[in-house]
């Protein structure tokens, strides 16, 4: 099997100012490897500007922390004025408009790249409940979801979950129109690190199967609403990666799986098909470990996703082969494809191209699975 190039999406600002250029890049640099998608992030700061221009709702939104987003412990926190009601405009992305534009942008990509017949653009679009919990609940993300601190941010984490299906209409809603117009043109990349982190601290209170049957009804529930709207999707999942930091460092594979097969299980109910999925396995600053140990846990994975393996090191493709050889003999099968844990948004413009010759060179690697035919145990 051929693993495909995955880059996640955002590119450092100085590379971000015109979407031809943006959709070449990636394209020049997956040296006639095939992509999983050609990204057009809009913001390379992924929702902080989203979050910056919900002031401009202030007859409904109040601050109620104060913040400049300089880094997780800088996050801002909306509340809703008393009497306010909130509605879908007020949470809404307004990319639509954008998103076109982008969509132009690559049909003269595909114009001159006739080996991309086939490809999408690839557009980021965050679940609805991770842009709840950053508008409304900020303090507690920047806090590493603490359980054992919950009480102190009930009031900043209730209302947005309350508020949840206000997000999720004006999601849906930009995604309807957006399918309507150009759906046979783009891959949605649906990007939740909310659910990832969530079951990585659960893990360590023992907590996975209530929260992780919580988190992946509501992503399910998201992904089968977008399929219905004819969405094609690809999933991200996250350990934060705001100024190469994550939320929560994860000890192994192990809450990832559970989340992916309870998902599978959900989605598998409602005869909706299970899209690709990137699973990271570096985070922050760390590169992807080279414990056989940390894998695992992917010898129980539902072996209906078409795994994304996010084991690239943009310091050393030698590591991230490394890493992948564990990824893939603990999966007892190729990785669909091969990617960075995260984005490149938060890199310098060196970094984003040893990066992206990384991924192109470990996507490249022989795989011993393939090989041997090997499977698990």
């Amino acid at each position: 099997m051929t693993r495909l190039v995955h880059f996640v999406g955002s590119l450092p600002a100085p590379l971000t100012t015109d979407d031809g250029d943006v959709l070449e890049w990636f394209v020049q640099r997956s040296q006639g490897r095939r992509l999983t998608g050609v990204p057009r992030d809009l913001d390379p700061t992924w929702v902080v500007e989203y979050l910056r221009e919900r002031e401009k709702h202030d007859d409904v939104f109040e601050v109620v922390r104060s913040g400049d987003f300089a880094d997780y412990a800088d996050m801002r926190v909306y509340g809703i004025r008393p009497g306010a009601t909130l509605e879908p405009r007020h949470v809404a992305m307004d990319r639509a408009d954008r998103i076109g534009a982008a969509v132009t942008a690559f049909r003269a990509l595909r114009d001159r790249h006739p080996e991309l017949a086939d490809t999408r653009l690839q557009i980021s679009q965050p679940n609805p409940l991770d842009l709840a919990l950053f508008v409304f609940g900020g303090a507690a993300v920047a806090d590493g979801l603490p359980l054992g601190r919950a009480l102190r941010h009930l009031r900043t984490v209730t209302p947005a979950l309350r508020n949840l299906p206000v997000f999720v209409e004006a999601v849906l809603a930009e995604m309807a129109r957006v399918t309507a117009e150009h759906g046979d043109m783009i891959t949605w990349q649906v990007e939740s690190p909310i659910a990832q982190l969530a079951l990585v601290k659960a893990a360590r209170f023992g907590a996975q199967a209530p929260v992780g049957r919580l988190v992946a009804r509501q992503l399910a529930d998201f992904l089968a609403r977008a399929h219905d709207l004819g969405a094609r999707t690809v999933l991200h999942l996250c350990y934060g990666d705001y100024q190469h930091k994550e939320l929560l460092a994860p000890r192994s594979l192990a809450p990832a799986v559970q989340l992916l097969n309870t998902v599978a299980r959900d989605l598998r109910a409602r005869a909706v098909p299970l899209p690709p999925a990137h699973i990271p396995c570096a985070y922050g600053a760390h590169p992807a470990p080279l414990e056989p140990a940390f894998y695992r846990a992917l010898r129980r994975l539902d072996p209906d996703w078409r795994v994304i393996a996010g084991v690239v090191s943009p310091a050393e493709a030698q590591d991230g082969i490394r890493s992948l050889a564990l990824f893939e003999a603990a999966a007892g099968r190729s990785a669909y494809g091969v990617a960075t844990a995260c984005g490149l948004g938060r890199c310098t413009v060196e970094e984003a191209e040893r990066a992206a010759a990384a991924t192109v060179a470990t996507a490249a690697a022989p795989s011993e699975v393939a090989r041997t035919g090997m499977a698990r145990d």
